[in-house]
């Protein structure tokens, strides 16, 4: 059995990177599947402040490796499969810090899903976003229905995914799925820059604010507003809003602006 990884994770200063490197595709089998879930794992257990999905090859993923679905002969081994390929992007949803798609070429099914689990999707303009399943009469098996609902509504979800629907970098923008589109030749550097941005915030904020969304996700506004007055007195008591009063302070009365950079505490 090989023992080559095709997806690791590696830190530059306070910033991580997941990268897929299954060539020539990055489809997404079980080992794919699992080592995606071993360098989410370092990523958490890392102190990087924020996190980049990135690719290596031509495509970001273009999705699962339907080969393999075949060996999945019950209707146990299908559940516990998909259960565990769904943890595992559940996980990285979870993280308390921002996390970001870096896109490239296709992401499809399970790539364009993966990028739906993070905070942030960057793509270039040369990038592409499909759901293919209904081609093989499946859905998206990763929770691509219901991530794209939220982000562009019911009407769009049903467009894309039962018409296969193949949408631009700009056209995902557009409908809200793609955070920023930039040129192909500067994904990188953009993607670099907005991590390092988020990265020297405050961390702390960042966190329950993804954690007040996946509230209002799960349960409406009213349940988000229950966590935000159980989020509020801790946020209150960090190092970083002490600073950040301090430096608002001092600029009322004219002091020049201070360098501030947040702790994470």
């Amino acid at each position: 059995m090989s023992t080559e990884k095709f997806v690791s994770f590696s830190q530059e200063d306070a910033v991580g990177y997941v990268t897929l490197h299954r060539p020539p595709e990055n489809r997404a089998n079980r080992k794919f599947v699992t080592d995606l879930g071993d360098a989410i794992r370092e990523a958490a257990l890392s102190e990087v402040r924020a996190l980049v999905i990135n690719a290596e090859g031509d495509h970001f993923c273009m999705g699962g490796d339907f080969r393999e679905w075949p060996t999945y002969d019950s209707y146990q081994k299908r559940k516990e499969r998909w259960q565990f390929s769904n943890g595992i992007l559940s996980a990285l949803e979870n993280l308390t810090i921002p996390t970001i798609a870096s896109v490239h070429g296709r992401a499809n099914g399970f790539g364009f899903e993966l990028a739906l689990r993070t905070d942030f999707v960057v793509a270039s303009e040369q990038a592409n976003f499909r759901f293919p399943e209904a081609t093989i009469a499946v859905f998206p098996l990763a929770g691509g229905v219901q991530r794209i609902a939220e982000r562009a509504g019911r009407n769009v979800a049903n467009r894309i995914v039962m018409l296969s629907e193949d949408l631009s970098a700009m056209e995902a923008h557009k409908l809200n799925i793609v955070s920023k589109v930039v040129p192909h030749g500067r994904i990188v550097d953009e993607t670099v820059a907005l991590a390092k941005k988020l990265a020297e915030g405050p961390t702390r904020a960042h966190a329950a604010t993804k954690a007040l969304l996946a509230a209002w996700a799960s349960g409406g506004i009213t349940h988000a507003d229950s966590q935000m007055m159980e989020l509020i007195p801790v946020i209150l008591d960090t190092e970083d809003v002490r600073a950040g009063i301090d430096m608002a302070a001092k600029l009322a009365v004219g002091a020049a602006r201070p360098t501030l950079k947040f702790s994470g505490k």
